[in-house]
C-alpha cells in the first residue's frame, strides 16, 4: 500500500514518542466499545496528550515481556507521521516458531480509509515469509467485523476464552468436599507443564508456559505419581510483600481422571485461597473448553469481564492455500 502520501513500513522506524502516541491512540473508542458488550470490563482513562511518567518504560517492558519485535511490526505511515499499526511478536518454543499479534489499531481520524485491511495483508505476507508454524492472536467475541477479517487473512477460531473477576461478595472455593483422595498438590514453575501430555499449547499468548515469566504452576498427582492436572496462574504482590492479584490463566485435566469437578474444585481452591477484600482475583483469557471450570467460577462468585476467540493461523493451511 502507498497511496496518498500513506505507505506501509515498519515500528523500527518509529521514534520511541512516535511509538507510544501510536500505541495510546490507536486503540481509542475499543474500551468504550468493550463496556457496551461487557458491563463488566473496566474501563481505562482516557489517553491523555500530557506524558505519564514511566509510560513509555512500560510500554517498552510489555514489548520486551511479550516478545513484540518493532523490526516485524508493521506501520502505516502518512507522510512521515505513523497511523496505524500491528504489533507481531515472534519467537521459538517447543521447537515450533510461533507468532502472534499484539493488537491492530489505526487512529481514530484515519479509520474507514482501508489501513487496517492493508496492514494485515502485510502482515500475513510477512508470517509466511517467516515460515512461521503456527501464528496467534485474541479478538472479541462480539467484534465481528474483525473476526470475519482475520478469517479472509488465514486465521480460524480454536477456542473461546473468557475474562472473570470476582465480586468480593465473601463466596470462595475452601469448601473442598467431594474432592478427590489420594491426590496431592504440588507448586512449581510453568515450564514443568510444558511436557504433560494434555498440556494445552493452543492457549492465548500470555497464557503459554514460555511467556509467563513470573508464573507459577500447580500439578496435581494422583497415587500412581501421574500427573493429572494442572493450572497456570500470576500471583502480584505490593512494595510491602502483601498479595494484590491472582490470575489464572490455564486450568487442565487429564482424561484419565474420573472426577474432573473434584480435581478442578482442588486446583481453583489452592490457587484462590480464601477472598480477601484487599485483593483482586480473576482470570486472564482462560479457556471456556471445559465448561466444569467456568461453572465453578460463577458458583464462587466471579463475574464475566470479557470473551474472546482464539484464532491461529497454520503453516501447513497457508503453504496449501498458497
Amino acid at each position: 500500500m502507498e497511496s496518498g502520501g500513506q505507505r506501509i513500513g515498519r515500528l523500527h522506524q518509529c521514534t520511541f514518542e512516535q511509538a507510544l502516541e501510536l500505541k495510546k491512540r490507536g486503540f481509542e473508542g475499543y474500551h468504550a466499545e468493550m463496556a457496551l458488550h461487557y458491563p463488566g470490563f473496566a474501563r481505562p482513562q482516557a489517553p491523555s496528550s500530557v506524558p505519564v511518567p514511566g509510560e513509555l518504560d512500560r510500554m517498552l517492558d510489555g514489548f520486551g515481556s511479550e516478545g513484540i519485535r518493532p523490526e516485524l511490526s508493521v506501520v502505516c505511515y502518512d507522510g512521515d507521521a505513523p497511523v496505524g499499526f500491528v504489533f507481531i511478536a515472534m519467537k521459538q518454543a517447543d521447537g515450533k516458531k510461533l507468532a502472534w499479534n499484539g493488537g491492530t489499531g489505526v487512529l481514530v481520524e484515519h479509520r474507514g480509509k482501508g489501513i487496517a485491511k492493508a496492514m494485515m495483508l502485510e502482515a500475513g505476507k510477512l508470517i509466511r515469509e517467516q515460515e512461521v508454524d503456527l501464528a496467534f492472536l485474541e479478538v472479541v467475541v462480539k467484534n465481528e467485523h474483525a473476526v470475519e477479517a482475520y478469517k479472509k487473512g488465514g486465521f480460524k477460531i480454536v477456542d473461546r476464552m473468557i475474562g472473570m473477576t470476582h465480586a468480593g461478595d465473601g463466596r470462595s472455593f475452601i469448601d473442598q468436599s467431594g474432592s478427590l483422595d489420594r491426590v496431592r498438590l504440588e507448586f512449581g514453575t510453568p515450564f514443568d507443564v510444558a511436557k504433560l501430555p494434555f498440556y494445552r499449547s493452543l492457549a492465548a499468548w500470555g497464557c503459554m508456559w514460555h511467556n509467563m515469566k513470573k508464573g507459577e504452576s500447580l500439578i496435581a498427582i494422583d497415587a500412581e505419581g501421574r500427573a493429572v492436572g494442572y493450572a497456570l496462574f500470576n500471583r502480584a504482590y505490593g512494595e510491602n510483600g502483601e498479595l494484590r492479584s491472582v490470575t489464572l490463566q490455564q486450568c487442565e485435566g487429564s482424561e484419565e481422571c474420573k472426577d474432573k469437578s473434584g480435581l478442578f474444585r482442588m486446583l481453583l481452591s489452592e490457587v484462590y485461597g480464601s477472598f480477601r477484600s484487599s485483593c483482586t482475583y480473576r482470570t486472564s483469557d482462560l479457556s471456556m473448553s471445559n465448561p466444569e471450570v467456568v461453572t465453578l467460577l460463577q458458583e464462587a462468585g466471579f463475574i464475566t469481564n470479557y470473551e474472546q476467540y482464539l484464532m491461529v493461523m497454520d503453516k501447513a493451511d497457508y503453504i496449501s492455500r498458497d
